[in-house]
């Protein structure tokens, strides 16, 4: 039943394409306004003005920072998304189904929460604050775990939607897969993905600045 409701591969690449420019315009804006007034605290002594900038690892995860933050406020959706489907799930009185649509939700929750944080961490990493180091070690850890747990968790789920007979009712399996399930398994890669990346600006952070 899934195939029947799949998009052309066509239009998909397409309304992905055009759904991450969009996604991105706030966030460089916010990248373009910080960016500059940060840059005097990655200045080593006799450093030149114009060279004085955060390494470039630094800069593309703040900026990541700033995208993944951003999408957690969309990502608050998911949990009423779910909620609404437990109403129906309990209607169809499918109680496997109830605890899976639930879990996503739950999911998609705690993954928002912790994201939100990292737009103010991100204006951080960019400004070299003196506890930004030890923060950004620390949020990257707990991070990578949750949006490992996240990512195990959907994965699984959606294995067991599609080996499992009856696990869910066949159209609302599709209606959680495409508005819940497959955007929080996206996220959490993303928020992985930034993570490991937040791990590695942390011992940047902890470095002198070099001259340039």
């Amino acid at each position: 039943m899934e195939t029947a409701f799949s998009l052309p591969l066509g239009l998909t690449v397409t309304a992905a394409a055009l759904a991450v420019l969009f996604a991105a315009i706030l966030p460089t804006c916010l990248y373009l306004y910080v960016e500059p007034r940060g840059r005097r605290q990655w200045a080593a002594a006799g450093d030149n003005p114009a060279t004085r900038r955060a390494p470039l690892m630094v800069r593309f995860t703040a900026w990541l920072s700033f995208v993944v933050g951003q999408l957690a406020i969309p990502m608050l959706l998911v949990p009423v998304v779910c909620g609404v489907l437990v109403f129906l799930q309990i209607k169809l009185g499918r109680p496997l189904g109830l605890g899976a649509t639930i879990t996503v939700g739950v999911a998609a929750l705690v993954q928002s929460l912790l994201s939100l944080r990292l737009i103010p961490l991100g204006v951080r990493l960019l400004s070299r604050d003196a506890k930004t180091a030890k923060r950004a070690s620390g949020g990257a850890r707990w991070n990578a775990m949750a949006s490992l747990v996240v990512l195990g968790g959907t994965l699984l789920l959606s294995w067991a939607m599609a080996a499992i007979p009856g696990f869910v009712h066949p159209w609302l399996r599709v209606a959680l897969v495409w508005t819940a399930l497959r955007p929080v398994m996206v996220y959490a890669a993303v928020c992985l993905g930034h993570a490991l990346l937040l791990g590695r600006c942390a011992r940047a952070l902890a470095e002198p600045p070099s001259k340039s």
